[in-house]
């Protein structure tokens, strides 16, 4: 049996060793266009901050590390162009040589991922428009700055946006972050983004809400010149953009396999595609949100692994029969901003109300340690509930605990579990950590009393 994965990362390398440990006998084939496997995708921000010192620890996998531990054969810098279901056969490039070939399959996962939108301005493919998506932008980013850069301008302030204007303000660059909605971080609600907004204004970066940028054009010197909407320009030696993902789903589209609403690929809960020899997996995907069940695309390492391995398992088949399911997704994310942490897990009420589900909310602010210790601050939540006590999302801000907070609640998501829930839970507590009565407890108490 032989199986080719296009894409590595967080999804298809994930998957190669998984059915390598499941198929010790099986024939591997993983394919990447990129230079790398497998890297931290989310790590290249903190790169160009400076707490990551060593760019060879952004790489999780090598080729090398592949082939030894997993007798895994990878061919980086090989891109797959055309796919005939028919004939089970992949149309690859070689991109050092140019060569393309023809490469057959029993079984194909597809876990290309996805691609940086770029908006459809004039002026966007100009040489002072850079990204930030893989390890060769991060290092034309370094160069830059290496090379005396002393103004940025990014468009799009959501998690990327942000942590770039963090990496750059600690470089030392005058940062303009450029957002075409009423706030960073979208889809927060807004009334926890508002934090993110004070913080990054707090800290020096100019945010621009609202700004839509109508035309780029060369500005002076080898800088750039964002025109806006409206009127207005942001001036800078280079633009990045940060303006969301799209699913990288040409190669399965071309291919005749079915397309969800997102763009993604659209499979099954056993990530299964219109194909039943084909799998897909990772940011290239449309799932459905596990708690509105609307058509979702996400592009976040947590998921793609997990159905990296669930997609795994359902090739080796170990159970006849039998296929793992993935639930769907609950959007569990967060962001640090300096000394400020921001997340959401479960759905927003823009979400809920395109679902037609019914539901309420009501924001916390509670201390995140006892009062009574240094350092004790505040911490902001959210909780969003059904009509019958149902936890449908909890969004949260404040300083250390964030994470804690965003984990129970994902928890109780993925347990079905209720406001009750919520108030009874038993945490554990001791003063520098926590309180006796936790902000969950508060949150899932008051919400209850509403109900009632």
């Amino acid at each position: 049996m032989k199986v080719a994965i296009v894409g590595g990362n967080a999804a298809g390398a994930t998957a190669a060793a998984r059915l390598r440990r499941s198929r010790p006998d099986w024939d591997i084939l993983l394919l990447e266009r990129g230079e790398q496997v497998s890297f931290a995708n989310c790590g290249l921000p903190y790169f160009l901050e400076g707490l990551v010192r060593e760019r060879s620890s952004l790489f999780a996998e090598s080729a090398a590390t592949l082939a030894s531990k997993y007798r895994i054969e990878v061919r980086l810098r090989n891109e797959a162009v055309a796919l005939r279901p028919s004939s089970r056969e992949l149309t690859l490039v070689d991109l050092a040589s140019g060569r393309r070939y023809r490469e057959g399959y029993d079984r194909l996962l597809l876990a290309p991922g996805a691609s940086p939108h770029r908006p459809a301005a004039p002026g966007m493919e100009g040489p002072g428009v850079l990204g930030l998506w893989s390890v060769p932008d991060m290092d034309e980013l370094e160069r830059r700055i290496r090379a005396g850069a002393r103004a940025a301008a990014i468009l799009g302030a959501g998690r990327l946006g942000c942590l770039l204007a963090e990496a750059l303000r600690a470089r030392g660059l005058a940062v303009e972050l450029l957002e075409a909605r009423e706030q960073a971080l979208w889809p927060l609600d807004p009334e926890i983004a508002e934090y993110a907004r004070a913080e990054l204004e707090a800290k020096g970066v100019r945010l621009r809400l609202g700004a839509s940028v109508e035309s780029v054009e060369p500005g002076p010197g080898r800088g750039v010149c964002a025109h806006l909407r409206g009127g207005g320009a942001a001036r800078a030696d280079f633009l990045v953009l940060c303006a969301g993902t799209r699913p990288d789903s040409r190669l399965a589209r071309e291919a005749g396999l079915a397309i969800g609403e997102s763009g993604g690929i659209a499979v099954g809960a056993g990530l299964r595609t219109s194909d039943p020899d084909i799998y897909a997996a990772g940011d290239a995907i449309e799932t459905t949100s596990a708690v509105t069940g609307l058509p979702a695309a996400s592009a976040l390492a947590g998921p793609a692994q997990i159905q990296g391995r669930i997609a795994a398992d359902n090739i080796a088949a170990l159970r006849p029969g039998w296929e793992e399911r993935y639930p769907g997704g609950f959007g569990s994310s967060i962001t640090r901003l300096w000394e400020l942490r921001l997340g959401m897990t479960g759905a927003s009420a823009g979400e809920l109300e395109r679902a037609g589900m019914a539901f309420r909310s009501v924001l916390v602010r509670a201390p995140a340690i006892a009062p009574y210790m240094p350092g004790s601050s505040s911490i902001h939540l959210k909780l969003f509930y059904g009509l019958d006590g149902r936890v449908l999302g909890l969004h949260a801000a404040g300083g250390e605990g964030v994470d804690k907070r965003l984990d129970v609640a994902a928890t109780a998501l993925q347990l079905g579990a209720r406001v009750s829930d919520l108030e009874r839970l038993q945490l554990g507590y001791s003063p520098s950590v926590g309180t006796a009565r936790d902000a969950i407890n508060v949150a899932g108490s008051l919400a209850l009393r509403s109900l009632r």
